[in-house]
């Protein structure tokens, strides 16, 4: 993918994510039709999106754009962050004065991940990553989408059995968030633990995003709950218990890959040429 584009990109989704989280947090009537928990949430979300994810996107699109490999793959998976962030806004948030803002970063992030993930040089990535903890990695891929698979269910099966609707929809129509991490993020990391005992290339290149995406969207869930806790909502512990050690799980893995990264000896030789 060409460096001046991940560098405008970076910048477009970087400008829409300060004008969504930055009126969510200083704007009081942004959430003014959501509940309170929902209000909450994306407040604590909100929050990281500002110190965190804005700042990891920037810096990551500096290293990304000037060909670092280690930069492409934290950009990456930042940006789905972004895409993750922003489908939810854009399909769950109570219509707001932001909608448009959510539509625009959630439309910009989905382009921009695509583009990246289809260009990636998956041989380069497996090359680097030729001592990396494949097994481990792809028993922690098998822990987060079975994880998510049986939290969500327990969510939403008993009361499905009961005919009742679940406790989590208050007064929304759907639940969005469990949509996507039960079609998307399961299914993806259960795909990627495959690949991985394959020793597939494939498999490598996701894993990283994932770790990425764990450690973003993994703190924005605990920011979440710090919120809720602020504002008197109660919290669900076994819930945050399980995004913490995701997150940290997430950490670890990601030092484990990306911090011992290193150059292929083709591409070495390449750039001796």
């Amino acid at each position: 993918m060409n460096g001046k584009l991940i560098l405008i990109a970076s910048l477009l989704i970087a400008v829409l994510a300060i004008v969504a989280a930055g009126s969510g947090l200083l704007l009081k009537d942004t959430y003014m039709n959501d509940t309170a928990s929902g209000a909450a949430q994306q407040r604590g979300n909100d929050l990281i999106v500002l110190v965190l994810c804005v700042p990891l996107l920037l810096v990551s699109a500096f290293f990304a754009a000037k060909g670092s490999l280690r930069g492409r793959l934290v950009w990456t998976g930042t940006v789905f962050f972004f895409l993750y962030t922003y489908a939810s806004q854009s399909f769950l948030t109570a219509y707001n004065h932001l909608f448009l803002v959510y539509v625009a970063a959630f439309s910009l992030s989905l382009y921009t991940f695509a583009a990246s993930v289809l260009t990636l040089d998956v041989g380069r990535i497996k090359a680097s990553l030729a001592g990396a903890p494949a097994n481990v990695a792809a028993a922690f891929m098998f822990f987060i989408g079975g994880i998510v698979l049986l939290m969500w269910l327990a969510l939403i099966v008993p009361p499905l059995m009961n005919g009742e609707p679940p406790a989590a929809l208050e007064t929304y129509t759907t639940l969005v968030i469990q949509a996507l991490d039960m079609g998307v993020i399961a299914p993806m990391a259960l795909l990627t633990g495959y690949l991985l005992l394959k020793r597939e290339a494939w498999g490598y290149a996701l894993a990283s995003l994932i770790f990425i995406k764990g450690i973003t969207l993994g703190t924005g869930v605990l920011s979440m709950a710090a919120f809720m806790a602020m504002d008197g909502i109660e919290i669900v512990i076994p819930q945050a218990i399980i995004f913490a050690v995701l997150t940290l799980g997430a950490l670890a893995m990601a030092l484990a890959f990306l911090g011992k990264m290193k150059a292929p000896a083709a591409a070495v030789k390449a750039a001796a040429a």
